[in-house]
């Protein structure tokens, strides 16, 4: 079995070190966007001695390609690649061309589906194993898991604990095929992709990360907190006129006061901050970030913030430095 990984997603890392194990891995390929924690998978194929290539996207039809017809492979299997793959490439390997995409296809299609669905307030994610074709996140299913959201977890601990369902749908993926080829019948696992209303969603852009304090009710603050931690640093608000990311915020029981705007702190001392939605629900800020660093709630109320001082909403223009 000669097999290569597209991938920009550190999820992969337990599937690569698998792949080697077994003498399978010939390739792995990622992009020039590599970047923070998805680094471990450069590091992984140095130390393993596997094959590496980073490209950009001018590169699919020529570098890739090239490879890809001197070695032949029996299957790819991608996850997190960013760029749309020609049918060149994705017809080459026997067994097939895989993408794992981390929802519930056809729900959810697009970039970064994570941050989407958690923003959104999903309450069921999931993987899903597709073979890829001419356009995004559009080919047959062939493996799907649902996975229930764990309430208050963050995206980042969203996409690690993927990896392990991740790792064991692929190991399925790869025993169909030794068993039975390019003919293997794969039954969809928990529930009927035939059901689930398609969506897409875009790559997430600056607005997108933004706290919408006059509009947005505190269950819809703190999905978005969590949906931002830790991809972009944390939700995007401002305070005392400096920028400020939150990342992580907890309700609180009780409601607040009558005709208080939203994004007013209604409570400062050793137990933390408060702050009042405008549905009237209070959330405790737990960790944000400001020009001086990370702090806590109650550091910032040692630090002198009190009730009555106000988390506000950014400007469309104080967003524009917000890297994705």
């Amino acid at each position: 079995m000669k097999i290569i990984v597209f991938t920009t997603h550190a999820a992969v890392l337990p599937i690569i070190d698998y792949f080697h194990s077994q003498g399978w891995i010939h390739l792995v390929v990622t992009t020039e966007k590599l970047g923070g924690n998805n680094l471990q998978i450069e590091d992984l194929c140095i130390d393993r001695g596997i094959d590496y290539l980073k490209i950009n996207r001018s590169q699919l039809l020529s570098t890739v390609q090239d490879r890809l017809l001197a070695i032949q492979p029996d299957m790819i299997i991608m996850l997190g690649f960013s760029y749309r793959i020609p049918q060149e490439i994705y017809n080459i390997p026997c067994l097939g061309f895989y993408n794992v995409h981390f929802s519930l296809l056809p729900a959810y299609k697009g970039a970064d589906p994570i941050f989407w669905q958690m923003k959104n307030g999903e309450t069921i994610g999931g993987i899903t194993i597709h073979e890829v074709n001419e356009d995004f996140d559009s080919g047959k299913i062939v493996l799907q898991q649902a996975i229930p959201f764990i309430p208050g977890e963050t995206a980042g601990i969203c996409n690690g604990r993927y990896a392990v369902p991740t790792f064991q749908l692929v190991q399925q993926l790869i025993e169909k095929l030794l068993s039975a080829g390019e003919t293997a019948d794969f039954p969809i696992d928990s529930t009927s992709h035939n059901s689930i209303p398609e969506s897409y969603f875009t790559t997430p852009v600056p607005d997108d990360f933004a706290i919408r304090w006059d509009t947005d009710t505190a269950s819809q603050i703190e999905n978005l907190v969590n949906a931002c931690n830790p991809s972009v640093g944390g939700a995007v608000s401002v305070f005392r006129q400096q920028m400020v990311r939150i990342l992580e915020v907890s309700p609180v029981d009780g409601e607040g006061e009558v005709a208080v705007p939203g994004g007013t702190v209604i409570h400062a001392d050793g137990s933390g901050l408060y702050v009042q939605c405008t549905d009237r629900k209070i959330l405790r800020i737990n960790i944000i970030k400001v020009n001086e660093g990370f702090m806590t709630g109650f550091k910032l109320a040692a630090l002198g913030v009190v009730k009555g001082d106000r988390l506000e909403s950014t400007e469309i223009d104080q967003l524009i430095n917000i890297i994705n």
